[in-house]
């Protein structure tokens, strides 16, 4: 691979996002010889001193002039907003030339070349080396983009047709109306039918295509719906880029094994990481203790109330049978004490009605049924986090 030591001669942008580069070698002597539509990749110092990787560009200027080359970028990176930067004299590292996109007069007599963008390069190239020498072959030129700034080197394309009446051209600016009547000038997308009706009879010609991947896809779609067979139609692709310099190979070598070692430890990393088990939640024994023993005391408080107001209760039904002839069989008290072995036992109604003639003036006798009760347990449970609940008194008046 060659490598040319160039220096920039001048810079042009004739929009926002275009930079025009035209460089030459610094002792005037001719540039590297190349074809027409074939690119170079090229290498520039940034403003830290450090060398840029290299990028593919289309050569834009005629091979028959050998004094300059001239690179038309659209500005979409790192890299090209580094080109910016650049000013006459910087120097650019040229390597090249590369590529089979090559416009051979002797193989294409009518050439329809349809461009995209930046992708007019590599045609403008052509144009330029068809009008240098006077060829007779035929060029018909597509050239879309969004609007007249987006499309860079219009006004020297309209230059060479006017010089060279082999050329024709159609431009479409989609994004742009009424600026211009001509009939060169549409204002919609390149579509089969515009295409059919600028190149007319497809016989014997065939197709050049440069641009963005979308643009290159929709009008191979559409020459195909002509009828054009893919053996005619030719696309600029820089997917298959010549290698690089034993160095930058070394470097890009080096870069590549380490992002592969980083992938594979993060990988391994993330592929045997141990799933975490739950989270085991500790608890303070003396804690649920005095939980345990809170709750036991609020239950034996609430059965001691309830146990009290049946007593109440008692009072009241014997105070209104006083002057009944029967006795009355009263509710039992239930105390909460449970024996203590822990275990809740069934909590047994007895029921004993004493009968009192009707007709003896006996005061009744008030015969109160056995009392059950239950002995709370020596130690209250500790191992568990909610007491068992304490079993419910059961009371009833025969």
């Amino acid at each position: 691979m060659s490598e040319y030591r160039y220096y920039i001669r001048k810079t042009h942008q004739p929009s926002s996002d275009i930079v025009i580069i035209e460089v030459a070698d610094k002792k005037g002597r001719p540039v590297f010889e190349y074809r027409p539509g074939q690119y170079a990749m090229i290498s520039y110092r940034n403003l830290k001193g450090q060398m840029e990787d290299k990028h593919a560009f289309s050569v834009a200027a005629s091979p028959t002039r050998r004094d300059s080359i001239v690179f038309a970028i659209k500005i979409q990176g790192l890299f090209t907003q580094g080109l910016l930067n650049l000013k006459a004299g910087d120097e650019i590292i040229v390597y090249g030339p590369y590529g089979s996109f090559i416009y051979d007069e002797k193989k294409y007599s009518d050439l329809v070349l349809i461009a995209g963008g930046i992708g007019i390069t590599p045609f403008f190239s052509a144009l330029n080396y068809a009008t240098d020498l006077n060829l007779n072959n035929k060029l018909s030129l597509i050239y879309s983009a969004k609007t007249i700034k987006g499309a860079p080197l219009f006004s020297e394309i309209r230059a060479l047709e006017k010089n060279n009446n082999n050329i024709s051209t159609l431009f479409s600016f989609s994004e742009e109306y009424g600026i211009s009547q001509e009939a060169n000038i549409l204002h919609q997308r390149i579509n089969a039918a515009t295409i059919k009706s600028f190149i007319g009879d497809i016989y014997g010609k065939s197709f050049f295509i440069c641009g963005p991947n979308v643009f290159m896809s929709a009008m191979v779609t559409n020459l195909l719906s002509l009828g054009v067979s893919k053996n005619q139609i030719e696309m600029e692709e820089f997917s298959m880029i010549p290698d690089k310099d034993m160095r930058s190979r070394l470097k890009n070598a080096g870069y590549a094994v380490s992002f592969a070692v980083i992938l594979f430890f993060i990988s391994f990393s993330l592929i045997n990481r141990p799933v975490a088990p739950a989270a085991i939640k500790k608890y303070n024994l003396t804690e649920i203790s005095l939980v345990n023993q809170a709750a036991y005391s609020r239950m034996a408080s609430i059965y001691e109330a309830k146990n009290k107001a049946l007593t109440d209760l008692n009072t009241q039904i014997l105070a209104g049978n006083q002057n009944v002839g029967e006795a009355p069989v009263l509710p039992a008290a239930v105390d909460i004490t449970q024996p203590k072995n822990s275990q809740p036992i069934n909590t047994t109604v007895v029921s004993n009605t004493v009968s009192v003639p009707a007709s003896s003036a006996v005061t009744p006798v008030i015969v109160s049924p056995p009392v059950v009760t239950i002995k709370p347990p020596v130690s209250q449970p500790v191992s568990h986090s909610q007491p068992a609940p304490a079993p419910t008194p059961t009371t009833r008046v025969s």
